[in-house]
């Protein structure tokens, strides 16, 4: 587990979605699986895949029963953050 805290940011398709698309029960899943990747970013699993084979594993996803969530580990300071690419919803 990091020592660090990291935030969640959202790219503007990703929160364009959240507002407009997701009920409140897919956002409330989404959330407590930002949580726990803000926690620790490298809990859930890097991105895999033949047309994903050449990207690095700070690149993670979030898994969810109506979703899948994609971001990016930005560990530098002075604000680390996890910035949340994209989302698919199921």
């Amino acid at each position: 587990m990091t020592a660090r805290p990291y935030r969640a940011r959202l790219s503007a398709e990703a929160a364009a979605l959240v507002r407009t698309v997701l009920t409140d029960d897919q956002v409330k899943q989404l959330q407590d699986g930002l949580e726990r990747a803000m926690a620790d970013p490298w809990s859930w699993p890097a991105s895999d895949g033949d047309d994903l084979d050449d990207l690095d594993d700070s690149i993670r996803q979030i898994v969810l029963p109506d979703l899948i969530a994609h971001y990016v580990i930005l560990p530098d300071p002075p604000v680390p953050h996890l910035w949340v690419i994209t989302l698919t919803v199921l």
